[in-house]
């Protein structure tokens, strides 16, 4: 094991911080997440089957799942616990989205909230390839994104309770990438917002097609 392993520090971080990282997205109330989450939602009809990437402690599971068939992966056992108890008939997994095998073309839509921020900046790329593996023709890919060039860094004492991992690649950079996987943007617009003990964050909300070969 390397001396900063980004799946470890992210799992055993999340486990620390349990109830303080929940109330913390809680005071949030300004953020461009549930606009977001409102537009995707339009765009993934009833009865799809969703992914989230990534789920934490269900913040936006409950609204992915009302009349769709939903799965969250998540590395943290105590994160994913909440997640459950809000979304009992949901589908939950303990899992490294860099590692997990699923079949492939089985999810109309993935979602992705806050969660690239974790992955290492060198294989976003690959995780885009796996995702489009995942997606039938024509699923949509809905994330946030970083948007400074930092290929990959541990913030000591996250939120005062833990270390963790964050890293994020330059807009172009990761256009460059869906596209090479095989995705159309449809939508992209970088916001600020205002994150609660570390200042004002820009993120970057993108939903991105699987080109349908079909057509």
């Amino acid at each position: 094991m390397s001396a900063m392993d980004p799946t470890r520090i992210v799992q055993e971080g999340y486990d620390l911080l349990d109830g303080t990282y929940r109330d913390w997205v809680a005071t949030m109330h300004d953020s461009p997440r549930r606009a977001f989450l409102g537009d995707v939602l339009e765009r993934i009809p009833l009865g799809c089957d969703v992914l989230e990437v990534g789920c934490g402690p269900g913040t936006d599971a409950v609204a992915l799942s009302v009349g769709r068939r939903y799965t969250g992966i998540d590395l943290s056992a105590v994160q994913l616990a909440h997640a459950r108890a809000l979304v009992p008939d949901g589908t939950f997994l303990q899992a490294d989205v860099l590692e997990v095998q699923l079949p492939q073309a089985s999810f109309d839509a993935v979602v992705a909230l806050y969660v690239f921020g974790h992955i290492p900046a060198g294989r976003t790329g690959e995780l885009f390839a796996r995702i489009h593996g995942w997606l039938r023709p024509g699923g949509w890919l809905c994330a946030s994104f970083g948007s400074s060039d930092n290929p990959g860094e541990v913030e000591r004492r996250w939120l005062e309770v833990a270390d963790m991992y964050f890293s994020s690649l330059p807009p172009e950079q990761t256009d460059d990438l869906l596209r090479s996987a095989g995705f159309d943007i449809r939508s992209s617009e970088t916001i600020e917002e205002v994150e609660p003990g570390a200042g004002t964050v820009a993120f970057r909300w993108v939903i991105a097609r699987r080109w349908d070969e079909s057509r």
